[in-house]
């Protein structure tokens, strides 16, 4: 039985919400609920995107360092779109994350290798920023952060190997984790420029596969909750669209075969936003997939989720601010 959901926008700091998310007998109070402890997760994204905003981004990283949770995960955009995409900047962005308490899973945005052709940013080739952001950034087995975790990357994974070395997943107390490459601007989906077309089929069809198996894995695997991490809002479009078509087919289809609580966290907008806008088939809402748009940009914010088994309720979430 799909559960009952409330609509909600939360843009007031310290807001807690508690959604409702039954799933039949695998996550009410009983055998499934009780073994697994709560998982605690922090997501934040689209940020240091000026220099002004450096002082802020450091008081909150301080500030999830200091707040009890298992796992961090950036959701990308690493720096402004209209800045230099710097090696430089690179590898200060990367020390940032490392320097997160526990283990951080990185995802890449857009500002730091599609949108990089920009005379603002540094006239760089696209292609070239993203095979330094997956050599920077990523390492095979492990995620970032003081205390790394041992991750599976779709780069080494024999049933859908490509070369995404940042698409990732894990399990978590009974909570099934995916992250994949899919960002903003229309998802790289740039019809005007051939290889970018290249790039994005390649990417896509990857993506795709890797969200199949990964709620395929989970539900195999008796998993009681999905969390998928990505960058781009696929609601939003930009120019000609169509980059996200996919990707939303995917999560729809993957979570309505999956049937438990679905949690997909994502960037982009700006905007922190709590809803269930994902659509079956038959255009209704799949009131077992929320949403989380984390804030951004000028929001130097991030969102606290706590995913409690045991619990009436499975999500509950927070927005943490710089100390």
């Amino acid at each position: 039985m799909h559960p009952i959901v409330r609509f909600l926008k939360l843009p007031m700091l310290g807001s807690i919400l508690a959604l409702s998310a039954c799933a039949g007998g695998s996550i009410e109070s009983g055998d499934k609920a009780t073994t697994f402890a709560p998982v605690t997760l922090v997501a934040l994204g689209d940020m240091p995107y000026r220099p002004g905003d450096i002082p802020a981004f450091e008081a909150l990283l301080d500030t999830i360092n200091a707040t009890p949770h298992d796992v961090t995960i950036h959701v990308g955009d690493i720096k402004g779109g209209g800045s230099p995409c710097t090696d430089a900047l690179f590898h200060r962005q990367r020390d940032y994350l490392d320097s997160v308490a526990g283990p951080l899973i990185y995802i890449p945005g857009d500002n730091e290798w599609t949108d990089c052709h920009r005379t603002s940013a540094g006239g760089y080739d696209p292609l070239e920023r993203l095979a330094l952001l997956r050599e920077v950034f990523f390492v095979e087995g492990m995620s970032l952060g003081q205390n790394p975790l041992a991750v599976v990357q779709q780069s080494t994974h024999g049933e859908t190997k490509s070369g995404l070395i940042e698409n990732m997943r894990w399990h978590q107390n009974g909570v099934a984790f995916i992250t994949a490459h899919v960002v903003g601007s229309n998802n790289g989906l740039n019809p005007k420029d051939p290889s970018a077309v290249a790039e994005y089929e390649a990417r896509n069809a990857a993506n795709v596969a890797w969200i199949e198996d990964g709620f395929a894995r989970a539900k195999r695997e008796r998993a009681a909750v999905v969390v998928l991490g990505i960058h781009g809002d696929p609601f939003l479009t930009y120019g000609v669209g169509g980059g996200f078509r996919d990707t939303l087919a995917a999560i729809s289809q993957g979570a309505l075969e999956f049937g438990g609580p679905v949690l997909v966290i994502h960037g982009d907008g700006h905007e922190y936003t709590v809803d269930t806008p994902f659509q079956g088939p038959d255009g209704g809402v799949l009131a077992n997939v929320f949403r989380v748009e984390v804030p951004g940009a000028a929001d130097i914010l991030a969102v606290r989720v706590k995913i409690d088994l045991s619990a009436r309720t499975v999500f509950a979430f927070e927005l943490i601010a710089p100390n």
